[in-house]
């Protein structure tokens, strides 16, 4: 019996702060210290401050025991700073909060660290108070976290071609392709035809309990499986249902049967088309969904639609944009240049792996006003947290797409991976 797929809200895109916690990320791994001195904090919601300090403060007597004099003073430095934050919070906050306190070496010579401080608000709930110090901070259960873990399988069944795959986030798989290599058709007639009928029965039978076997270790051992979804064309997938071959605990997620027109791997999309409304909150779905009413209003011509940095940024100032749309492939950054010597300043637009060409160009580069060679980088932003900041300002969604669906590709390609839906018309 095939069971109903609870209905969740659906939620406001949490995009931009996904992104922005992967490019934290990023940072905080190319960090390491000399010795043990870098403190990682994780508090679930409901640990109470007071139990978090009182952890530290006898963290605080037991570093008191290192014998190295430096790693000493950098550890209780670490902590110290974490306590001087905690402060200041009543509460963790309902998803908790991820806390990174380290002393980070400035060069490669000992007694050079500067205590570097990182406050995380964490896309997932933390479930597990964790104090951890090490060279390192402690990146994994953060990473976990960002993790698209929600997962659908996809199982296409035909009596010629099947195909096994899921949908997890914005990606896409087709794990496994099966062929049956069953006759289609026979001309034979009387007793013979009945046992033809019965040889391509009973290969049918064993192709779709072969088809189960698969199906069993797949999907068995995936831990975030929300449901199963089965197309196919005539009747191979019902037969494929009531064999019983499938696991009961899978048989349970079965979430609905879908006539296609074709089997194998082709119908895994297929599939995906016929039943998307029921997994509407998975990315690639939303993903898709977002484009296509860009598009439409493309099509149809509406003048609500504009596409382009200076167009896109123009109605979003003005208030204009109900939903902005960025390319996760977009790497362009806005750096901004200052004489230290007199205050002049300049802004230069590069992509992220031109940016140490710029700095050795700035190096041998003169200041126009004042003559000196005295330019550093005094701020770096992409393109997609300046625009995004714009739009949070304006209470403006924020879609940021991945190149995985034609939809994102075609962001990317045609339109520079910068378009947006707007509320209303403006003129440029």
């Amino acid at each position: 019996m095939l069971i109903e797929m609870e209905k969740d809200e659906h939620k406001k895109s949490n995009d931009l702060k996904i992104f922005r916690t992967k490019k934290l990320l990023a940072e905080l791994k190319s960090k390491k210290g000399f010795h043990t001195e870098l403190v990682s904090l994780y508090i679930p919601h409901d640990r109470k401050i007071s139990d978090i300090t009182n952890h530290l403060k006898n963290e605080i007597s037991e570093s008191q025991n290192i014998k190295s004099k430096l790693t000493r003073k950098n550890v209780l430095d670490s902590i110290s700073t974490l306590l001087g934050q905690l402060k200041n919070i009543e509460e963790a906050p309902e998803n908790g909060l991820i806390m990174y306190s380290g002393a980070i070496p400035q060069s490669n010579t000992p007694g050079t660290e500067k205590n570097e401080l990182y406050i995380v608000d964490p896309p997932e709930p933390v479930q597990t108070f964790r104090y951890h110090c090490a060279s390192e901070f402690l990146l994994w259960p953060l990473e976990e976290m960002l993790e698209s873990k929600e997962t659908y399988g996809l199982l296409v069944i035909g009596r010629q071609e099947s195909a096994v795959g899921y949908i997890r986030g914005n990606h896409v798989e087709v794990i496994r392709e099966f062929t049956s290599g069953i006759h289609g058709k026979h001309h034979a007639g009387g007793q013979s035809q009945r046992r033809y009928e019965r040889l391509i029965e009973e290969g049918e039978k064993q192709f779709y309990r072969r088809i189960s076997h698969e199906v069993n270790e797949l999907y068995l051992s995936m831990e975030d499986l929300r449901g199963i979804f089965i197309g196919g064309p005539g009747q191979s997938k019902e037969k494929f249902v009531n064999d019983e071959s499938l696991d009961y605990r899978l048989r349970e997620k079965i979430l609905d049967v879908v006539d296609l027109g074709y089997g194998g791997s082709e119908g895994i999309r297929a599939l995906i088309e016929k039943v998307k409304d029921k997994i509407e909150n998975v990315k690639y779905i939303r993903e898709k969904q977002i484009m296509q009413s860009f598009m439409k209003e493309i099509a149809n011509d509406t003048g609500l639609a504009t596409y382009g940095f200076e167009e896109v940024q123009k109605a979003l100032t003005f208030g204009a944009v109900d939903t902005l749309i960025l390319s996760e492939n977009l790497d362009t950054y806005k750096i901004s240049v200052e004489c230290s010597n007199c205050g002049f300043k300049e802004l230069y637009t590069a992509k992220e792996n031109e940016i140490n060409d710029l700095e050795l160009t700035l190096q041998e580069k003169n200041c126009p006003d004042c003559g000196s060679n005295a330019f550093n980088i005094v701020k770096k932003i992409s393109i997609i947290e300046e625009l995004g900041e714009i739009a949070e300002s304006m209470g403006t969604d924020v879609d940021i797409i991945s190149s995985q669906t034609e939809e994102g590709e075609m962001l990317y390609s045609t339109f520079g991976g910068i378009v947006a839906i707007l509320r209303f018309k403006i003129n440029y």
